[in-house]
């Protein structure tokens, strides 16, 4: 399916912007992503982003202030693995509820280097966001708890004996629980 964007009203000029500049170096077609709600709004993002590295790191440095987080949270979308941590490093103590729902995200995918730089990173400031986040998605938050559970399953089961001591099923236990004590 052809990716529609849309995001909340304080940043969709900004977001159809630089996802305007992102797609014209895009490599392959875009496909919708991941929906869900942010503080009542509609918030979609693509599921990759095929543009070249170096044009999304030129057009992150070229941006400011939330431009910029804004810019660093698409780029967890990129195909590269690399690129995604990259940018993930770059925003995760940004405390912006938009942050959120691509930090989420990332939990639910198979780079360990990722997964266990939120594990281990993610700031209190940012925890309260991630709490109301889940809250409001609670199908979205299933589906990622399912993703990070096969993934385990297949990949990660020798190393982390136990589901429960996965980095991804740790912080979303431990967003759920937050979740539910607001």
């Amino acid at each position: 399916m052809t990716y529609q964007p849309a995001f909340p009203a304080a940043i969709q000029p900004a977001a159809l912007a630089l996802l305007e500049a992102m797609t014209t170096s895009q490599l392959a077609r875009v496909h919708q992503g991941f929906q869900v709600n942010l503080q009542g709004e509609l918030l979609s993002a693509p599921a990759r982003l095929y543009c070249s590295p170096g044009d999304l790191r030129a057009l992150i440095d070229h941006a400011t202030g939330d431009h910029r987080t804004l810019a660093l949270c698409l780029g967890t979308r990129h195909w590269n693995g690399y690129v995604r941590e990259e940018c993930l490093r770059r925003f995760i103590a940004t405390d912006r509820p938009w942050t959120a729902p691509f930090l989420v995200q990332l939990l639910g995918e198979y780079v360990i280097e990722i997964v266990e730089l939120i594990a281990s990173t993610t700031p209190q400031a940012t925890v309260q966001n991630l709490a109301d986040f889940a809250r409001e998605n609670p199908k979205f938050m299933a589906l990622t708890r399912q993703r990070a559970t096969s993934y385990w399953d297949c990949y990660f089961r020798r190393h982390f004996p136990s589901l429960q001591t996965y980095p991804a099923i740790r912080t979303l236990n431990a967003m759920d629980a937050l979740a539910q004590a607001a």
